[in-house]
């Protein structure tokens, strides 16, 4: 079992980004959370990656996904002597 058995779209904002990597020939994408509750808000993460493929033309291969972090981040402020 891994993190995506235990999440579900609806648990995630509905801005939040997920990051679709094709396994098959590499293309990446990302699309938000609200763009795919069409294919339920009750639906596993393992779920949604199942029912996928590659939007690229021509591949249709099956892809991996991963979430976007929104945090913002900012560079090391400190500095060396």
């Amino acid at each position: 079992m891994t993190w995506k058995h235990e999440i579900q779209l609806g648990d995630l904002d509905a801005d939040q980004s997920i990051e679709i990597t094709c396994r098959q020939c590499g293309q990446t994408y990302y699309r938000q959370v609200a763009e795919l509750t069409g294919m339920g808000k009750m639906s596993y993460l393992d779920e949604v990656e199942s029912r996928m493929a590659c939007k690229r033309r021509g591949c249709h291969g099956g892809v991996r996904l991963s979430l976007g972090d929104n945090a913002v981040t900012d560079g090391f402020v400190g500095g060396l002597p």
